[in-house]
């Protein structure tokens, strides 16, 4: 009897560890953007809270932003890809197009649903075409206004609310020698600015159906004229340096890129107390004032080509889920002094180890914010064409309902060549 007893707790015990044997799975992992420091961080939550309960572990890679688009590009063709990547989001939508990655609505349906509740419904436009979903926000790009409050008090102003605000504010700025500055200039990711106007206007990029430009119509020619107005009739720098010009006073107010946040918190310690953060200037529309900004949410996406797609999405939603996210963004700021994380979860952002007020505005400025929708067009070429529309109109000085105009037909042409190419891929999504 005792023999027998014993013999089945050996073959208990053999199921049981044979079971979690057969069962562990390593996922290889792309992340572009991070760096080894952030992936020691990530494989310290995933060892702590995620492989002992689930049996799946990760074999994470990071890539430079340099070279990201071009090995996603060549993986996929080739099949040799990971099982899910770190990518931007409008490549998870190409390569989705294409067929090679999965569509996470047609594969996880109401449990996509369920997930991504805590997430920002407008991050999504950047990986969804026509009903497919092909990423899942891992970390947001947002970018607030800062201001120097000990000035404003000083010349006895209130932090801008409007444009209306901001173009009443720049002539008495610039009699004391002072100025504003929009976030990127007229150079690289300008723009990033125009839609920033763009959509507080109601414009967009494309028509509903994304086959067409929809920077042909009023309100986008509307929001073209003021974002240019403000360099040519109000004279803010074209090549701002944010940073050490508002350390000297020079820009008491500017829209700054989201990534050098960090700088402001910890670059500045003798204007402690001396400055915040608000929401973008707003433009009232509707009875409504909208401080809609352009925003990233760089999401995970998967391979179709992967072996372990049960498991992968597991990884996925840990790692874009609010009990992750809070960890990682208090590890990443709190170990790397310098750098910010913006969760993709709504409920972590209680969990930044930044000042309150400026949580809540980080918070709200998603909420506010949207991302590029996603179209065939090639997102290089479509930004090229607005760009050179903003440089003829400030630098040049031609009119902007010309320059504007000719964007949009060069972009049109784009569209159209582009459509046909991928006419085979559409097709199933008709």
């Amino acid at each position: 009897m005792k023999k027998c007893r014993f013999v089945l707790v050996i073959l208990a015990l053999l199921l049981v560890f044979g079971s979690v044997v057969t069962t562990a799975v390593e996922l290889r992992v792309w992340m572009v953007g991070v760096n080894n420091e952030r992936v020691k961080i990530i494989n310290e939550i995933l060892d702590a809270d995620f492989t002992p309960r689930t049996g799946i572990s990760a074999q994470i890679d990071p890539l430079p932003w340099a070279e990201s688009d071009r090995r996603m590009q060549l993986a996929a063709a080739s099949g040799d890809a990971p099982d899910i990547a770190l990518m931007s989001g409008l490549l998870a939508a190409e390569l989705g197009v294409r067929g090679a990655m999965v569509d996470f609505k047609q594969e996880f349906g109401a449990e996509l649903n369920e997930h991504i509740k805590d997430s920002f419904p407008n991050a999504f436009r950047t990986y969804e075409f026509m009903g497919a979903v092909f990423g899942v926000p891992f970390q947001m790009a947002v970018s607030p206004m800062v201001y120097r409050q000990d000035i404003l008090q000083e010349l006895g102003m209130n932090p801008p609310t409007t444009w209306d605000d901001i173009r009443a504010m720049i002539p008495k700025l610039q009699a004391k020698e002072m100025n504003f500055a929009l976030a990127y200039g007229i150079e690289a990711e300008s723009f990033r600015d125009f839609q920033m106007f763009l959509w507080q206007h109601g414009g967009d990029m494309y028509t509903e159906d994304r086959t067409k430009s929809a920077w042909d119509t009023p309100q986008s020619l509307k929001a073209f004229k003021e974002y240019t107005g403000l360099y040519n009739d109000y004279k803010i720098p074209q090549s701002p340096q944010h940073f050490e010009a508002f350390r000297r006073g020079e820009l008491p107010v500017a829209c700054i890129p989201w990534w050098t946040y960090a700088n402001y918190t910890i670059g500045i310690p003798e204007l402690a107390g001396k400055w915040t953060l608000t929401v973008v200037p707003g433009t009232q529309r509707d009875g409504k004032i909208y401080h809609t900004n352009w925003a990233a949410g760089t999401p995970f996406a998967m391979f179709k080509s992967s072996k372990h797609k049960k498991e992968a999405w597991e990884l996925i939603k840990f790692m874009t889920g609010a009990d992750f996210q809070k960890k990682y963004t208090q590890l990443v700021m709190e170990r790397i002094p310098g750098t910010i994380h913006l969760p993709s979860a709504r409920s972590a952002y209680a969990s930044m180890p930044i000042p309150e007020e400026h949580r809540k505005v980080l918070l709200q400025q998603a909420d506010y914010s949207m991302t590029p929708p996603f179209a065939i067009a090639s997102e290089m070429i479509v930004n090229r064409y607005i760009e050179f529309a903003i440089n003829k109109v400030v630098v040049q000085k031609l009119d902007a309902e010309d320059a504007l105009m000719e964007a949009a037909k060069q972009m049109n042409g784009d569209l159209k060549t582009k459509i046909a190419e991928y006419n085979r891929f559409i097709k199933k999504y008709q």
